[in-house]
């Protein structure tokens, strides 16, 4: 039989125990003319651990045996090949798919055999318990730095250096970011289009919707250290349920990017927008202001196939359906089409008569407070440019040796904190000024501007100009 020889040895074993490399080659070899096996090949690893797989000698050994060129591995001593029961169960098991056996001298290890098979199965038992010992212990040491409010490994974030402090004008794309989102009411993905055109990368990489969400979902920049993922209506994932694991969360000692306030309102619209699963696209107007009239719950989109047209593609209409109803059937509100909550929708909204005198005192009062943003805007564009021109005196102070290095970098730290100070404000007066125009035209009969609305203006709109109503079947809307 064609045989080949794995051989290993470290440094520490090759002085103390005696497991030189020449040792294992005579005691194999001679082993081999005893037992009529031909060796085609001898893979050497001199100086490498077992304890994972990562070895040289090893990875080309399991590369050539899926070319058949041998039928069994031969070892001096099981802890020669590994020392993980894991990894000798998965290795064994690799060699087996390529009809490759497996034979340990010193064990008597030899699958050839029907007993040396029959281990395989006992090693994978071991195995499996090794496994969750490990993952046992590594969740356990993992839970006890989340309580004592520390990381329980990884990277950092994005806005954090490889030592957990802030990296400042990364805070300042975070804080934009949510700006964006809860201010402006840009999607994830118009504000990763916006940050990329701009040149504002990820640590090198474009920014994408997914990227934008996972960023505003992170509790870590809420201040908060948690093991786990966090509860979605009350549940937890799938895989935390099956293993009843509790997630853990604490308070950390690095800077938070927002408050824990701010965390919870920018989550809690996330999860309004993504209505539960249904949700997640802004064909659905009047998710998180639908209510069932039945139970009370929120009531979810959902796209529901209704036919087919002659070129072969398929219509799909949005519908809305009772949460409750969606979760364990325990309310028969009927599933109903948007176009019907739209309708009635409307006939509410034409129905209401605007006082005229009040539309133009609104008109005029919006007018003076947009007249004062924009002298706020002005007077702060000033104030940035002077700042920008100290900088440069402070620093043109320094290479005339008027000043020290230590006086410049105290002088610009204080410009720099100004700077951002005044650079917030002015983003905020701007989101402030384009959100006008918005205000003014929600003096406008929403029924008049409905039709020419795309879907996410629709959404917008409704956000803003509606709290919250019910939909009784056979009955019209109701106002809570």
């Amino acid at each position: 039989m064609k045989v080949v020889l794995y051989l290993r040895v470290s440094t520490i074993e090759q002085a103390e125990e005696g497991f030189s490399i020449r040792a294992q080659k005579t005691q194999l070899l001679d082993y081999c003319r005893v037992n009529d096996y031909e060796v085609v090949e001898i893979y050497i690893d001199d100086g490498y651990s077992a304890k994972d797989t990562n070895r040289p000698a090893l990875k080309q050994l399991l590369k050539d045996a899926e070319k058949g060129q041998f039928k069994a591995v031969l070892v001096y001593k099981l802890d020669r090949f590994t020392r993980s029961v894991r990894d000798l169960y998965d290795l064994l098991g690799y060699l087996s798919g390529f009809g490759v056996d497996f034979v340990s001298k010193q064990e008597k290890f030899d699958t050839t055999t029907a007993m040396g098979r029959a281990m395989i199965g006992i090693l994978g038992v071991f195995a499996q318990f090794e496994r969750e010992l490990i993952s046992e212990r590594v969740r356990m040491g993992q839970e006890q730095k989340v309580k004592e409010g520390k990381r329980h490994g990884g990277r950092y974030p994005y806005g954090y250096d490889n030592e957990g402090k802030i990296i400042p004008h990364e805070f300042e794309v975070l804080r934009r970011i949510r700006h964006m989102y809860m201010k402006e009411r840009m999607s994830y993905k118009k504000i990763a289009i916006q940050l990329n055109q701009e040149g504002i990368t990820r640590r090198g990489y474009e920014w994408r919707a997914s990227t934008v969400a996972m960023t505003l979902e992170n509790p870590f920049y809420a201040g908060i250290i948690q093991y786990g993922e966090r509860m979605a209506n009350g549940k937890y994932p799938q895989r935390y349920r099956d293993k009843k694991i509790e997630v853990i969360r604490s308070i950390g000692d690095h800077e938070p990017v927002w408050t824990q306030e701010e965390y919870e309102e920018h989550y809690r619209l996330m999860h309004m927008r993504k209505g539960s699963g249904y949700s997640r696209k802004l064909e659905y107007w009047f998710t998180g202001l639908l209510r069932c009239g039945r139970c009370g719950s929120a009531m979810h989109g959902r796209l529901t196939t209704s036919r087919k047209r002659k070129d072969g593609s398929i219509v799909r209409t949005p519908y809305y359906i009772c949460n409750r109803r969606k979760d364990n059937d325990t309310c028969r509100m009927p599933i109903f089409r948007q176009v019907h909550i739209e309708h009635l929708v409307m006939e509410y909204i034409n129905n209401l008569q605007i006082d005229q005198a009040l539309k133009v005192s609104e008109q005029r009062k919006i007018k003076k407070q947009q007249a004062n943003i924009e002298k706020q805007i002005q007077k702060l564009k000033r104030d940035l440019e002077s700042i920008k021109e100290r900088k440069k005196k402070w620093q043109y102070m320094f290479v005339e040796e008027l000043i020290t290095a230590d006086i410049l970098r105290e002088r610009l730290d204080e410009e720099n904190s100004k700077e951002m100070e005044l650079q917030q404000k002015l983003d905020e007066l701007q989101s402030r000024e384009r959100e006008t125009p918005a205000i003014q035209n929600m003096l406008v009969s929403m029924a008049d501007l409905w039709p020419v609305m795309n879907d996410e203006e629709k959404k917008r709109y409704s956000t803003r100009s509606l709290k919250r109503f019910e939909y009784i079947p056979q009955k019209k809307i109701q106002k809570v």
